[in-house]
């Protein structure tokens, strides 16, 4: 048991070791930058499209659907954005 635990602890402190190689270059970091910049002007055309979708003459379940759909996609590329930023910071550190 003792082995097991020595054996444990050795390799969970050596991960760090692991982590600290280069999963992405310089040119991956980049366009990761860009795909973040661009999922959210894409959030952002969505969420201005639902104020936009308020105005049009339309029936109210019409106006639901639409906004619904809108607010799904513009919150999924929000979360995108998000995602890629973690992966930004863990991985793109100068």
């Amino acid at each position: 048991m003792k082995g097991i635990i020595i054996a444990v602890f050795l390799i969970l402190t050596s991960t760090p070791i692991f982590a600290e190689s280069d999963l992405l270059n310089k040119q991956q970091c980049d366009e990761t930058k860009i795909g973040i910049g661009n999922a959210l002007a894409v959030a952002d055309y969505l969420f201005k499209e639902i104020e936009k979708n308020n105005k049009v003459q339309q029936t109210e379940e019409e106006r639901q659907s639409n906004e619904d759909e809108l607010y799904l996609g513009a919150i999924a590329f929000s979360q995108i954005a998000a995602n890629y930023s973690t992966v930004y910071d863990v991985w793109c550190k100068d």
